[in-house]
């Protein structure tokens, strides 16, 4: 999960992971599929994406582009040299060059469809969330069970504000694969969105059944447990999540709010104080009312009612 989106409403702060994901190059020397039909040539290249291969995984992604660039002079028709030149590219956030050459991979092979889905990623990056739909609708067609390209589709589809067909993505995928905590996490943000927070519980608990250990999913339940009042519920998931990552300032700071609507207004200030300890910006001004007010409760109900 490696694209996080903030939502701030009502007075809580959380938050959600949408999970863009890019396939990379398996380095095995025995997965080279390149074919080049002279056989020095064919050995000059081998040692080449080997080369670029190395400095790729060491993340020496200007000398891998040299070295997939090499390649290229000689065969202008090797689709894995440019899909592991636009990796590089896309690695040094070049994504016009990185799309550019997806592009070329798919014009040698147009059933290539990791380069179909890095493509739609690179645009995803962009914010072209039209263009990228379209590629992982192309990649998806290609490769039914695509597990990751239904996830950024469905993000790609929330961020234009089609909630319902991402739900819709997350749904088939459960289908497929009901043992990816992913889908169920990503439709619970959905419903969550939506405002269907009973909805997004359940999704929600799904997911931990199957990932016990992740931060996000406890504090995103926590999140839509708040919404529904369930304050003692919620602060038990935020619990949950700061035992599992002490350094999550965010579920620190809507812990607070929790205690503070469930009058406990010392833990509220101490996970407050925290949270802006952990450098969490909208903590600061209910610390700081912590520290420096005698009526501390008055304060907080005060600075809260101005949000």
């Amino acid at each position: 999960m490696q694209k996080q989106l903030i939502i701030i409403a009502a007075g809580f702060l959380i938050s959600y992971p949408s999970a863009i994901f890019s396939d990379s190059i398996n380095l095995s020397s025995n997965t080279i599929e390149d074919k080049i039909h002279n056989n020095s040539d064919k050995a000059n290249s081998n040692n080449k994406i080997k080369d670029g291969d190395i400095k790729y995984k060491n993340e020496d992604y200007r000398g891998a582009i040299i070295d997939y660039s090499e390649i290229l002079k000689n065969n202008p028709e090797n689709k894995h040299a440019f899909f592991r030149r636009a990796l590089s590219k896309s690695k040094i956030k070049d994504y016009e060059g990185a799309i550019s050459d997806y592009s070329k991979a798919i014009e040698i092979d147009k059933t290539y469809h990791q380069a179909f889905y890095n493509r739609g990623y690179v645009k995803d990056k962009l914010k072209d969330y039209y263009g990228a739909i379209s590629d992982y609708n192309k990649a998806i067609f290609l490769k039914k069970d695509y597990e990751n390209a239904y996830i950024n589709r469905a993000y790609a589809k929330s961020d234009i504000g089609d909630l319902l067909g991402a739900i819709s993505d997350f749904t088939t995928l459960i289908n497929i694969n009901s043992k990816n905590a992913n889908a169920f996490y990503g439709r619970g943000y959905m419903q969550s969105k939506l405002e269907d927070h009973y909805a997004a519980i359940s999704d929600f608990t799904k997911a931990i059944k199957i990932d016990q250990d992740d931060d996000l999913l406890y504090a995103a339940r926590g999140y839509s447990k708040g919404k529904i009042n369930d304050y003692e519920g919620a602060i038990s998931d935020y619990s949950k999540a700061i035992s599992i990552n002490p350094d999550l300032d965010f579920a620190h700071y809507n812990r607070g709010l929790m205690n503070y609507n469930s009058d406990k207004f010392k833990e509220a200030c101490a996970d407050w104080i925290k949270a802006s300890e952990l450098g969490y910006e909208y903590a600061f001004k209910e610390a700081d009312n912590c520290k420096n007010s005698d009526n501390f409760k008055a304060s907080i109900k005060n600075l809260l009612g101005n949000k």
